[in-house]
């Protein structure tokens, strides 16, 4: 299970017996940053092995790629906290479950026109066909878990920045059909996508996309909620 920040999946991490620290088998160690640290413990039963990425693509993706080294799950959960985009249908502390990825700021240009990573011909991966800005779960798996879990279904987006403005946000949202948008998800993606581990990313509406006023943000209801559904959903991926 993975979450950009401890912050994000601390009520999961709380909930775990027989917890410690796993070693870093290759990885950073002397003088580390603390995402690069991975939990173990259990959870009703279930082995869980817990990894903070730290903000951003870059950050999600070494670590990522790091944890899948070491351990090799049946399902890798992402879990934390996105905006919603205008118009995404969900509100604040409202739980989603990406169908897709998005990522919205790779490729050439700014606002209207901005063009994809197809425009120069470098796909993200080289799946047939090849997977540009883009990248597609598995929609009957996703589909059916979000239903057992009584939460949206919707496509995510990844930015390396938070969008500052209402008149972008709506921008984004048009342009992509997005709803949900955060600043790790579509790195962890296209990782798992690579090492062929299917991906479950849940994310608690805590802000509208484009409000920068963080009295407006809720957090703490937003990490709650996602948690909760994380919970709930790590003994039907137990059973899938």
């Amino acid at each position: 299970m993975l979450s950009a920040t401890q912050g994000e999946v601390a009520p999961l991490e709380t909930a775990l017996t027989d917890f410690g620290h796993l070693a870093h088998d290759g990885g950073p160690s002397h003088g580390a940053a603390r995402w690069w640290e991975r939990r173990k413990g259990r959870l009703d039963g279930m082995e869980i092995v817990l990894a903070t990425t730290g903000v951003g693509k870059v950050n999600a993706a070494a670590a990522t790629a790091l944890a899948l080294s070491a351990v090799r799950p049946r399902y890798l959960v992402l879990v934390g906290i996105g905006g919603a985009y205008p118009g995404a249908g969900l509100e604040i502390g409202d739980v989603a479950l990406a169908n897709s990825e998005t990522q919205v700021d790779s490729g050439v240009g700014y606002g209207p026109a901005w063009e994809g990573l197809d425009a120069i011909g470098f796909p993200l991966l080289e799946t047939d066909p090849p997977s540009y800005n883009r990248l597609w779960f598995d929609q009957r798996f996703v589909t059916r878990l979000g239903h057992e879990l009584g939460v949206a279904v919707a496509p995510f987006a990844t930015s390396d920045s938070v969008t500052a403005d209402d008149a972008h946000a709506k921008w984004l949202a048009r342009r992509h059909g997005v709803a949900i948008e955060s600043m790790e998800g579509g790195a962890v993606a296209q990782v798992a996508l690579a090492f062929g581990v299917p991906l479950v990313q849940l994310r608690g509406v805590s802000n509208a996309v484009g409000v920068r006023d963080k009295t407006q943000w809720h957090v703490k209801t937003a990490v709650t909620n996602a948690c909760a559904v994380a919970k709930r959903a790590l003994p039907l991926l137990a059973a899938a």
